[in-house]
């Protein structure tokens, strides 16, 4: 059956709407809030300690004639994630996209070793802040969506969830457990008009991938089909297109975004 609903120009696709990012600052979190906004959202920044560059992008953001407004909170405390979601919807309006970038790890060290050099405790750790990090947000955002009827949540997980790796355990459980979530909430919210999906980067090159070593870039990129690393923008757009009409009818998926790395 041919479907006669008129295109939507992708500048205007998300005219009207509100978006909330977590870990909004830098990386991957502040390409995705302004390719947001370039679709016509009005976008909450959330960032936890990167104040500046955080008014950096809502600048950006302002200065292409959109809307946006950056927030502070931890996203692993619940009483703060509340005070961000209701100062968001006060300033802006009720959240029609939720992307939820931020690991909850906020510069922490994490330790790539393998498990015998860890400890039991330091994976709960890691598991229990990036189930925060995405919980918390979604627990407060997510019924809103529900009873309005529509609503899109992207989950920003790893490619760790479907190739982990010797030295990542805590890291690999965390993104699929996030991976798991997306899939459930999925079911739940499908039949209200919202959709949850997932996207699954591999190697991007935003701080975290500062601190390695040229050659394992090199090495990366030599795997990729692609034969390059990833960058912010490349997550963005996928993020971008989740969160649009044209994925109406995608839900419960996790988009692996890594050039082709783990197929060769």
């Amino acid at each position: 059956m041919a479907d006669n609903a008129p295109a939507v120009p992708a500048a205007e696709d998300l005219r009207g709407r509100v978006a909330l990012v977590t870990g909004a600052s830098s990386g991957i979190g502040a390409a995705t809030a302004r390719t947001l906004a370039a679709r016509g959202a009005a976008v909450a920044v959330n960032y936890h300690r990167g104040e500046t560059p955080a008014k950096e992008v809502v600048a950006a953001i302002e200065a292409g004639g959109g809307r946006a407004l950056a927030l502070q909170a931890d996203v692993t405390d619940r009483d703060q994630v509340r005070k961000l979601v209701e100062r968001a919807q006060t300033e802006l309006g009720p959240v029609d996209v939720l992307v939820a970038n931020a690991t909850g790890l906020y510069g922490f060290e994490v330790k790539v070793a393998p498990f015998t050099s860890t400890s039991v405790e330091y994976c709960e750790w890691i598991v229990q802040r990036q189930l925060r990090a995405l919980l918390n947000p979604v627990d407060l955002v997510l019924p809103g969506m529900l009873d309005r009827g529509h609503g899109a949540v992207v989950a920003v997980g790893a490619a760790l969830s479907r190739s982990p790796a010797p030295g990542f355990l805590p890291l690999s459980m965390a993104k699929a457990a996030l991976e798991s979530a997306v899939k459930v909430l999925a079911q739940e919210a499908g039949p209200y008009g919202v959709r949850v999906n997932g996207v699954g980067p591999g190697l991007i090159l935003t701080r975290v991938a500062d601190g390695l070593p040229e050659q394992a870039l090199r090495a990366n990129a030599q795997r990729a089909a692609m034969r390059r690393n990833g960058v912010p923008q490349d997550v963005a757009e996928v993020i971008a297109f989740l969160a649009t009409e044209p994925s109406g009818y995608l839900t419960g998926s996790y988009l692996i975004i890594d050039g082709g790395t783990a197929m060769v």
